[in-house]
């Protein structure tokens, strides 16, 4: 599943923290893969991760994670998120098609995009249509535990975005390697298919929401075990991977690996980004190795 392969990022061995020295480095600087769905208190169970940014200079992400949080910056990446007017689901299917389209997503997500309230999310592109609506789901139940005082703690952050709080927390810098314009049209790009097909395949999705669930689940499991090695077989064994792999990592870890060395040189640095950026021949660890970096597994 192409979901999959977004939100769960893997890495070979059996860690997830590397060092990277030499080649004129004056400080050491670190790689830690992440899974973009764990919560952050799961980095209490990673060996050495919260050493490693206390000692470091700065914390860099693929995305600085403030901008999540800017309502200028949110307001202009939704123009990037939108189709064209007569691109949109209502003009794309047929009724029967986009009645079956609002079924599942209220059976799957209790969101009704027959309501007014919803029209904004007709304009997605469909795969951001796919991120959105579990996103905007798990909103309402938090406005609704509130609402009803039975919130009992604050919803805990995200591992990538608990490190740069930690970061911050110490007044050190944290920048992104991307932008989130990047990102978007990145992913607004990802499936070269008709948009008819792609609204198929969102339903297609929806109907096998659970049968996805599952697989994510035993992808996040495998990382928690730090079972990489099978993770990584498990992601590339799923269908449309093979499609969206050189897009998703190959051609970014090429463009990060040049732009590493200088950040390294100013800073040491702590680069907190997907673990599928690490794997294989053309990931992360290799293409720093070819630079002439030493490369070792942080175990404690």
């Amino acid at each position: 599943m192409i979901l999959a392969a977004m939100m769960i990022s893997l890495a070979s061995n059996a860690q997830v923290l590397y060092k990277i020295s030499g080649n004129g480095l004056k400080k050491e600087s670190y790689v830690l893969g992440t899974v973009h769905v764990i919560k952050g208190s799961f980095l209490d169970t990673i060996p050495g991760a919260n050493r490693v940014i206390d000692e470091v200079e700065q914390v860099c992400g693929e995305l600085d994670m403030r901008h999540m949080t800017n309502q200028d910056t949110l307001l202009s990446l939704a123009q990037l998120m939108m189709l064209p007017e007569d691109s949109v689901a209502t003009e794309i299917m047929t009724e029967d098609e986009f009645a079956t389209l609002c079924r599942v997503v209220n059976e799957n997500y209790n969101i009704d995009l027959n309501n007014p309230q919803y029209a904004t999310l007709l304009k997605f592109y469909p795969v951001v249509l796919m991120t959105t609506l579990a996103q905007v789901s798990e909103m309402m139940k938090l406005q609704k535990a509130m609402a009803e005082g039975t919130l009992t703690e604050s919803p805990e952050p995200v591992i990538d975005m608990f490190i740069q709080q930690k970061a911050i927390g110490q007044s050190k810098p944290v920048f992104g390697l991307e932008s989130y314009s990047f990102q978007i049209q990145m992913l607004t790009s990802l499936l070269e298919m008709p948009l008819h097909e792609q609204y198929k395949q969102l339903i297609e999705s929806f109907e096998k929401k659970e049968e996805g669930e599952r697989i994510v689940k035993s992808l996040i499991d495998a990382y928690k075990s730090f079972n990489l090695d099978r993770l990584s077989e498990a992601l590339k064994s799923e269908t449309g991977f093979e499609n969206i792999e050189s897009k998703v990592f190959d051609s970014r870890n090429e463009n990060w690996a040049q732009k590493m060395p200088s950040i390294m040189a100013e800073k040491s640095t702590l680069f907190a980004v997907g673990a599928g950026h690490l794997i294989g021949d053309k990931g992360l660890l290799n293409l720093l190795k070819k630079q002439g970096y030493k490369v070792k597994a942080v175990k404690k």
